[in-house]
């Protein structure tokens, strides 16, 4: 029998910010159960990657892995790969922070488990064709991407059984495409039929050899696999499989690099696994390939289009949704800062870099069936970690009063105004209605308007479609096959806004609205958040006033709006002066959105008059009259948002929903709650004045 080699590689990871259960479950059901069986098994060679969160995590709380993987690599079980330490894609991040986050990899692994890895792990495998320069001079020989790279460089099938050199600009790095039908075989199927598959491969085209890697979490995290890999015997039954075959050899990666030449020299352009060119695409474009997709599986000539049929690059998340843009876009701004920084000063900020490194994974930028910018927990992380970075270099800077930059650091083509003094920061967006899109309070670290809209999303199709009474099989199947609903009711939360959830948004009403039309989009408004607005800065001694100017029509008006944003004052927060001139005898409304993160818990609510018990809670709908001042209040992240009126309002209040899909199925995500203060202009007025505060 031909003989074959078989490279075995896991990628373990949980993200910056992930509620420490999850990590405790998967330590106990997925990562530790694996390592025990594996370790019985010294036959069983295979390499395997820890991101650095899940590293610390297990550092602190089960040293005894760690020991036990430091034992595995010393008898030559196992082979560590490294990486960028908190898992950032390197294609979004800056050079300094991608050699900075992998040479911090290289040296835990050094100090943790005896060597310097000579391969890493690329996230999400989002190659981009800068990396063999960036990651040169790093001590890195290889890397692992999905096959789908090179099927799209024009690579035949029956050559993606070894390796390729690609490079850039004279950098090498050794690439190892990751077999498709192991991905998906493994550990769905029964062991035979991947040894069958190994044997089919082997006879046609003689010896080489096949590339797993994929995520640990298949091993008893994602639905099902517990039960199917521990309790029913897979993972044994696969190991002690694969070891009765004399005629395959395990091999680790950088074993098999020494012993045998590339295959050739590939370039590969930027991608993604299949599954995510599809999800990086705007949500209209992805369905049509989706069904597309579909389509062409029904002829069963997937492998005849599979070399053609690609999708977005993960970049594209930036444009899917604005608010990972402006959040990478202000870590590239504190990076570039702090390396002035060093070298004008020559100050050391290891932990500020490090908590600018936190504030990179991926995870919380982009959403797919994996990806997690729906969880506002792991949003919340990402901020948390910028603002406390940003602290840090500000205290180094010794700033003296408020900065102000004035330009476009989103990268839209309008400005952004970006305020910062030393307990908060604060961003005004002029293009998006002269609205309120960061309020960054420094010494909680806590940005309290980091809220995203609902918005469309090409497996909504699926959800419409489906029929929640009708009961699905107990196969365990890979989490790209199931459709799970975990509760009923969720197609009457497919709403979508029309504009970005910032705050002092502006908008006029004829009527006044109930609470479930506004928060249903069927109340019949003018909403002014997609309008851009002139602006200017003005510095005075001791605040910062950003006035801003627009002209509407409605009902038959013209309605010239002003607003005038004053930062000033000894606590963190934000005063807006209105001035509405024209619009006598309509309704004007500004919308507040805020996220405390938790809807219905006792130690988030509502500070509002009349408002007693779980009516507080910050998942209320409802309307509240000939309101002044309130608050919301947060007893578990000591913070109290009080919010006050120079006039009297109506406020309407209810908590943002969107629909989103995870590993487990289809589920309801809190965003934050929306406020929005209603004021009646009398018919004979002809400039309507309020002052806002929040702080």
């Amino acid at each position: 029998m031909t003989k074959c080699r078989f490279i075995f590689c896991l990628h373990n990871h949980q993200p910056v910010g992930n509620f420490d259960h999850v990590f405790e479950w998967g330590f106990r059901d997925c990562y530790d159960r694996t390592l025990r069986v594996l370790r019985e098994y010294p036959e069983f060679r295979f390499a395997v990657h820890h991101s650095g969160p899940l590293l610390e995590w297990i550092e602190e709380r089960h040293p005894d892995y760690l020991e036990t993987l430091a034992d595995m690599r010393q008898r030559g079980q196992v082979e560590i790969i490294g990486g960028g330490f908190y898992e950032p894609i390197f294609s979004i991040i800056s050079e300094d922070d991608i050699r900075g986050q992998i040479a911090m990899m290289q040296e835990y692994c050094a100090n943790r488990f005896g060597t310097r890895p000579d391969g890493f792990w690329t996230a999400e495998r989002v190659w981009d064709p800068e990396i063999p320069r960036l990651v040169s001079d790093l001590g890195l020989d290889y890397t692992i991407l999905d096959d789908n790279h090179f099927r799209y460089a024009g690579i035949e099938e029956d050559e993606l059984y070894g390796y390729y050199i690609t490079e850039r600009l004279d950098r090498r790095l050794k690439v190892f495409p990751i077999d498709r039908f192991l991905r998906y075989s493994i550990p769905f199927r029964l062991p035979a039929e991947t040894i069958d598959y190994f044997r089919s491969v082997a006879d046609r085209r003689g010896e080489c050899a096949f590339m797993y890697g994929d995520d640990g979490e298949k091993f008893g995290m994602w639905p099902g696999t517990h039960k199917w890999v521990f309790e029913e015997k897979w993972l044994v039954n696969f190991v002690e499989a694969v070891l009765r075959e004399d005629w395959i050899a395990m091999t680790l990666p950088s074993e098999y690099i020494r012993d045998n030449p590339p295959l050739g020299r590939v370039y590969l352009t930027q991608g993604s696994y299949y599954e995510l060119s599809e999800w990086a695409l705007p949500s209209p474009v992805a369905s049509r390939l989706i069904n597309l997709h579909a389509e062409i599986k029904g002829w069963n000539r997937e492998n005849d289009f599979y070399p053609f049929l690609k999708g977005g690059v993960w970049n594209n998340f930036l444009n899917k949704y604005p608010e990972s843009n402006a959040l990478n876009k202000r870590t590239l701004l504190l990076s570039g800062e702090m390396r002035a920084l060093e070298n004008e000063k020559h100050l050391s900020l290891d932990e500020a870099k490090k908590e600018l490194y936190k504030s990179e994974c991926n995870c919380a930028y982009w959403h797919g069936l994996f990806g997690g910018i729906y969880l506002s927990s792991l949003r919340h992380a990402l901020h948390h970690n910028l603002l406390a970075a940003e602290q840090r270099c500000m205290e180094a800077r010794a700033l003296k009063g408020i900065e102000v930059i004035d330009r476009d650091i989103w990268n839209e083509g309008t400005n952004q105004v970006l305020l910062r003094r030393d307990d908060m920061a604060a961003l005004i967006a002029p293009a998006h209605g002269g609205a309120l899109a960061e309020l960054g309070v420094y010494t909680k670290r806590f940005d309290i308007l980091a809220v995203i809209p609902r918005r469309y999303e090409a497996y909504h199709e699926t959800l419409k479609n489906f029929n929640e009474d009708e009961e699905q099989n107990g196969d365990v199947k890979s989490i790209h096959d199931m459709v799970v609903v975990k509760e009923k009711g969720l197609k009457d939360r497919l709403v979508y806004d029309l504009t970005r959830r910032y705050s002092f948004k502006d908008l006029f009403m004829r009527t006044r609205p109930s609470a479930e039309e506004v928060m249903n989009a069927r109340a019949d408004m003018l909403e002014c958040g997609g309008l851009p607005y002139s602006y200017a800065v003005r510095k005075k001694a001791k605040s910062i006033q950003v006035p801003l100017e627009r002209r509407v029509d409605f009902d038959g008006r013209a309605v010239l709006i002003r607003k005038r944003y004053s930062f000033s004052g000894p606590a963190a927060g934000v005063k807006a002066e209105y001035s509405i001139g024209g619009a006598g005898g309509v309704l004007f409304g500004v919308e507040l959105n805020i996220n405390l993160l938790a809807a219905h818990d006792e130690d988030r609510f509502y500070e509002i008059p009349g408002l007693a018990g779980t009516e507080r809670f910050l998942d209320g709908v409802g309307l509240t009259e000939g309101v002044a001042s309130f608050a919301l209040v947060d007893r578990y992240g000591g913070i109290r948002i009080a919010i006050g009126s120079s006039r009297a309002f109506d406020l309407i209040r209810y908590p943002i929903y969107t629909v989103s899909q995870s590993d487990r199925g289809f589920e309801k995500n809190y965003q934050g709650s929306s406020l929005l203060l209603v004021y009646a202009l009398s018919a004979d007025t002809e400039e309507f004045e309020i002052t806002l505060s929040v702080k």
